[in-house]
């Protein structure tokens, strides 16, 4: 006898899209999203010139208070990851 937990998505196509224009809303910069291996999972990525003076825990605090506001609970689980750059940490150094 055990449990039987359905892999249903919590969060959907619409969700996702709805958290982008939330973050790019907030933060500016550009933000994208993708679905990972169609599992129901998603991992965000955005790029803010706002996030220049910000530790990444605050900016994950930042982020995770657009989430909280924009999605329900349920949805929440299915991000996997988060990330949250400034612009000079994506410069490459020649």
């Amino acid at each position: 006898e055990g449990i039987t937990i359905a892999a249903v998505p919590y969060i959907t196509d619409e969700q996702a899209k709805s958290l982008v224009r939330a973050l790019t809303k907030q933060f500016g910069g550009k933000a994208e999203y993708e679905a990972i291996n169609g599992r129901g999972t998603y991992r965000f990525a955005i790029v803010s010139k706002r996030f220049n003076t910000m530790r990444q825990l605050q900016r994950q605090d930042e982020v995770w208070k657009v989430v909280d506001q924009v999605l329900p609970r349920e949805a929440t689980l299915d991000i996997t990851t988060i990330l949250a750059y400034a612009p000079a940490d994506l410069a490459t150094s020649k």
